[in-house]
């Protein structure tokens, strides 16, 4: 039995060049070691990883190799010399798959590994950090990394790596303070002063510390392994790379023999530069725009459009989609040419690039809307109903980013143009409240289908924007949610949303009197067309929920179809004793533990349960203590909409004055 030097200095040589099948054993090996595998005389072992070296450095290794070599040498099964000729031969022939990154990450904060992997586990997520598409799941981690810098081996190389991840939302004080304190313990090493530059760069208030001069280079560029075999190896799989390979202008070995026509690539890097943008939105030149616009949709059409039948690589449309919808959210306003996109692909769109494209919708203006709603409202559906709870909730947070882009767009530039204003109001209104109505279908469906606290609020939030429509907006529209909403949010068992429907409500309130007093003194400047049943509705709405949270009276007088009034002897079999009481401001299920905390501070332990005390005279009291715990949604409704309340505010508003 040879020892393990003896196993390392005559480890069997290869005479002729590895065949693909010696490589397939090679990885199958790797693959069945489970457990503490030995190397000291272990022939197999040394064999199969003198493959790995012969064929990686030189072509590449497979992403499923990739993926079984890593989990391997991280996993602590074999001693570290082997765990570093591994990862010091694994140069990834292709991009790396989301899978292997996120195992290989896990892996690596167990700790199993030794301190010696680590680091060269990190050189090596250096080294191929372009070959990552998947970034935002080691930007995932990027306090976890932050932390491991009181490590003094591992801290060059992590510094290195965060400098890499760092983006404006990772500048924290507390890491800047953190970084200066690890400078002022071992002085001025470059590798900090690097992460400090870059955190100057995003937040240059937040670091101080002027950067030397005489420090060119931050991070040794021996940090980085197999840099010559890397770039070979991409040469030869992928054939020699341009400098600039960005999406709009990279073109894939396999459709070299395609024919494609393309615009100039400087359009290309206009939605890359801010400052460009800026330049083209204050000029104001149709020439230049329209440039911009059919670059924008020609490239969408041929690099994106999954539905001409093309390959196309997932990570990279989907860095293309975000940075057109960077640009449009720079913009503030949707591109033609999103538009166009947009037109083609909703018909035939099955959920994919989910994210962006509901981003991109989010931007569509109010003008061209009437083109696409058809396509819109039955793509959006169909994903709503087929779909998980987080995409539905994505779908109505996009939808009300939607009617707050038009509604912003119609207060700050209203439309001037037309002999009479009410006409060139009608084509707004009737599209919001389309929108409206639409969204208000889909909450309906959410709600019966999930019973989610968190769909909720994101339901009511969207009803903050559309009850304030008319004052905040100047928009005569004001459209009521429906009863599934309402009564879903007033009967909730948690506090947050209770008290944002009592917000909602106290702006309808708002919304409805300036309206009605606009009609009377006839002020307004456009024609108003709100229903008696708008009123009708807000009124059916503020009995049940002034007869729940106040006169305890919701199961008598609650007189909408679609509402919680029942007959008295039917809630008398049900055996509760103080029905009447039930949705109370004292024992609403979501302000019960209000009311017991309430008690907790003016009575005794035995008596702190005993809710009946109250009542009357604590209820004024009781409101303060609702407000002063985060309820003052509540409590501003109560004032408004409780005529005893009411007036005894505005009693001691007069005698204040």
């Amino acid at each position: 039995m040879a020892n393990m030097k003896d196993s390392e200095t005559a480890k069997p040589e290869l005479k002729d060049t590895p065949t693909p099948q010696m490589m397939e054993e090679a990885l199958y090996y790797f693959k069945q070691i489970t457990s503490k595998a030995p190397m000291k005389g272990n022939i197999t072992l040394v064999k199969h990883l003198t493959t790995l070296e012969s064929v990686g450095l030189k072509h590449g290794i497979p992403e499923d190799g990739v993926d079984i070599l890593l989990r391997l040498a991280l996993s602590g099964n074999l001693v570290e010399s082997v765990n570093i000729r591994i990862l010091k031969c694994l140069i990834p022939a292709t991009e790396l798959q989301q899978d292997c990154i996120i195992a290989a990450v896990s892996l690596f904060c167990t700790g199993r590994s030794t301190t010696n992997t680590q680091i060269l586990f990190i050189r090596w997520v250096i080294s191929v950090f372009d070959l990552i598409p998947c970034k935002d799941v080691l930007s995932s981690l990027y306090n976890y990394f932050f932390c491991l810098l009181q490590d003094d081996k591992l801290c060059p190389f992590l510094c290195h790596l965060l400098y890499l991840l760092t983006r404006k939302e990772h500048v924290k004080a507390y890491r800047v303070r953190s970084l200066l304190e690890l400078q002022s313990r071992k002085g001025l090493q470059p590798h900090i002063l690097g992460l400090l530059s870059i955190y100057k760069i995003f937040c240059p208030e937040l670091v101080s510390l002027t950067l030397p001069s005489r420090i060119k280079m931050y991070f040794k560029d021996s940090n980085l392994l197999f840099t010559s075999e890397l770039k070979s190896m991409i040469r030869f799989n992928l054939g020699d790379p341009v400098k600039d390979y960005r999406l709009y202008t990279e073109e894939s070995k396999n459709l070299a023999s395609r024919s494609v026509k393309r615009l100039p690539a400087q359009m290309g890097c206009v939605i890359q530069s801010p400052l460009l943008l800026n330049y083209i939105n204050c000029i104001n030149e149709d020439d230049s725009l329209l440039r911009l616009n059919y670059w924008l949709a020609f490239t969408l059409h041929e690099e994106c459009a999954w539905y001409t039948g093309q390959q196309h690589n997932k990570q990279k449309v989907e860095a293309f989609l975000n940075t057109v919808v960077h640009t449009q959210e720079f913009l503030q306003e949707g591109l033609s040419g999103t538009e166009e996109f947009l037109h083609k692909c909703l018909p035939r769109w099955n959920g994919i690039h989910c994210t962006q494209i509901l981003q991109l919708i989010s931007w569509i203006p109010l003008y061209s809307f009437s083109d696409l709603e058809a396509q819109l409202f039955e793509t959006l559906i169909q994903l709503f109903v087929s779909s998980s709870l987080s995409i539905k909730i994505d779908v109505i947070k996009i939808l009300k980013e939607l009617l707050q882009n038009w509604l912003v767009k119609h207060s700050v530039c209203p439309e001037h143009g037309g002999v009479d204003k009410n006409d060139t109001m009608s084509g707004l209104m009737t599209s919001v409240d389309d929108m409206i109505q639409f969204t208000s279908h889909l909450c309906t469906l959410g709600i019966q289908l999930h019973n989610s606290p968190l769909f909720l609020h994101i339901t009511l939030d969207f009803y903050r924007l559309v009850s304030d429509v008319y004052v905040r907006f100047d928009l005569p529209l004001i459209v009521l949610p429906p009863p599934a909403v309402f009564y879903a949010a007033l009967l909730c068992t948690d506090s947050v949303n209770l008290n944002q429907l009592c917000y909602v409500m106290y702006r309808y309130r708002d919304n409805l009197l300036t309206a009605k007093k606009n009609e009377q003194d006839k002020t307004s400047q456009v024609l108003l067309n709100i229903s008696s049943h708008t009123f009708q509705l807000y009124n059916q709405y503020l009995t049940a929920m002034v007869g729940c949270l106040w006169t305890s009276q919701a199961f008598t007088y609650d007189n909408h179809p679609q509402g919680i009034r029942m007959e008295p002897e039917l809630l008398e079999k049900a055996g509760v004793p103080t029905y009447k009481k039930t949705f109370n401001i004292v024992f609403h299920p979501a302000l019960l533990s209000f009311a017991v905390d309430f008690l907790r501070d003016r009575h005794s332990e035995g008596k702190m349960f005993e809710l009946s005390f109250l009542k009357g005279r604590y209820w004024d009291s009781y409101i303060e203590f609702l407000c002063s715990e985060g309820m003052t949604d509540l409590k501003l409704f109560i004032e408004s909409s409780v005529n005893r309340v009411s007036s005894k505010k505005k009693e001691e508003q007069e005698r204040q004055s």
